[in-house]
């Protein structure tokens, strides 16, 4: 049986990092996604939605706006 060897603090750190960037892509359709990085580690994972309104219906045609 081989042991594999264990994974370092920086590979721990940066797999959980992808994974809370995964987290806040999933489901995104409008936004933005920041990450904060400080000293070569990304310490914040910021997600702005966004909600798009659709004006595209006929009855919303010619009309005066809000």
């Amino acid at each position: 049986m081989a042991l594999e060897p264990k994974a370092s603090a920086a590979d721990r750190k940066t797999e959980l990092a992808i994974d809370q960037v995964r987290k806040a892509l999933k489901g995104l359709r409008y936004g933005t996604v920041t990450l904060v990085v400080q000293d070569g580690v990304v310490i914040q994972v910021d997600r702005t939605s966004k909600s798009r309104i659709d004006y595209s219906t006929p009855d919303m045609a010619g009309g005066e706006g809000i």
